[in-house]
């Protein structure tokens, strides 16, 4: 299936986030015994919060596809896009150099003590696994564009659910595979899991910040505005 072939990169990239990646790994790392239904149950809450979303997306896009393309290729929608586009760019410039957190009060400490501090029970999981997925939906662009590769595919509305799904399944398979390597030997897999914890909680910041300005850049790019601002700067 050619569809097959746009999508599942797209979910590998989804595979990188801290909803799908970072925040297993807390669970993994933790000191205490390992509460395996706690991982598990989180994925299994991120999985379906991602495919209910885009269920829903994927509804609205092929019912109102026809009149948001002449709305967006119009001058106002032209304008709009290349705002919003503008306003990613900074925000992304304004959270990866000038916006700083104190240390240990950032928002990433703070779902760590939620899901496997002394205090963590299954409804601050079910919370920050929910949370994570709405924070999250600014910066889904790999989920959006594989959402929009299903919705022009052409195929039954079954077929677009069920890969969709398959989508959501590969999104946390790394994070699954992680947790079963876990189970099997922790002393294994314990240095890999601090190195990957280390890099995820320095780079989480910027990692983000250029999402956004990359987010905001490909709406900038499409837009007249952009090519005639191009034009006037390279005339």
């Amino acid at each position: 299936m050619d569809v097959l072939g746009h999508i599942l990169p797209l979910a590998l990239v989804d595979t990188l986030s801290v909803s799908t990646l970072g925040i297993p790994v807390w669970f993994l790392l933790t000191p205490r015994a390992l509460r395996i239904a706690n991982v598990f149950g989180y994925l299994l809450i991120v999985a379906f919060g991602y495919f209910v979303l885009g269920v829903v997306m994927l509804s609205a896009l092929s019912a109102v596809r026809d009149p948001l393309r002449s709305a967006l290729h119009s001058r106002t929608g032209d304008a709009a896009t290349a705002a919003i586009g503008a306003v990613l760019i900074l925000v992304g410039i304004w959270y990866g150099l000038l916006r700083r957190e104190r240390e240990g009060d950032g928002r990433l400490t703070r779902w760590r003590e939620a899901v496997v501090g002394a205090s963590a029970t299954a409804r601050s999981v079910s919370t920050v696994a929910l949370v994570a997925v709405a924070l999250e939906i600014l910066t889904m662009f790999p989920y959006l564009a594989a959402i929009d590769v299903l919705s022009r595919d052409g195929r039954p509305w079954h077929l677009q659910v069920a890969l969709l799904a398959l989508y959501c399944a590969v999104m946390i398979a790394p994070a699954m595979l992680m947790t079963l390597c876990r189970l099997v030997s922790q002393r294994a897999v314990q240095p890999a899991l601090r190195r990957l914890d280390r890099w995820l909680r320095d780079n989480a910041r910027e990692n983000t910040a250029w999402l956004f300005a990359l987010v905001g850049f490909l709406l900038l790019s499409g837009t007249t505005l952009y090519e005639r601002g191009k034009d006037l700067l390279f005339r």
